[in-house]
């Protein structure tokens, strides 16, 4: 026959796996995520720099533009 203690011990057990299931769980879901968004922050620097290198060629090709302009009205 199972006591009340045995009993008691049995359910602290299961609360315990079940405890530890859901920490291990979230633990997994969070490395997931921080994971996720450090290939995307680290993705995001390296378009934000061919950004970079496109806006100051573009900003060289106005500056030619415009010294052709004043050539051509001069």
């Amino acid at each position: 026959m199972v006591d009340c203690c045995e009993l008691a011990l049995h359910n602290a057990r299961l609360t315990l796996y079940i405890a530890l299931g859901a920490f291990v769980v979230i633990s997994l879901l969070l490395a997931m995520f921080f994971g996720y968004n450090l290939k995307l922050s680290a993705r995001t620097a390296s378009l934000e720099k061919k950004n970079g290198k496109e806006l100051a060629k573009l900003e060289q090709v106005e500056k030619r533009l415009v010294k052709l302009e004043k050539n051509n009205h001069a």
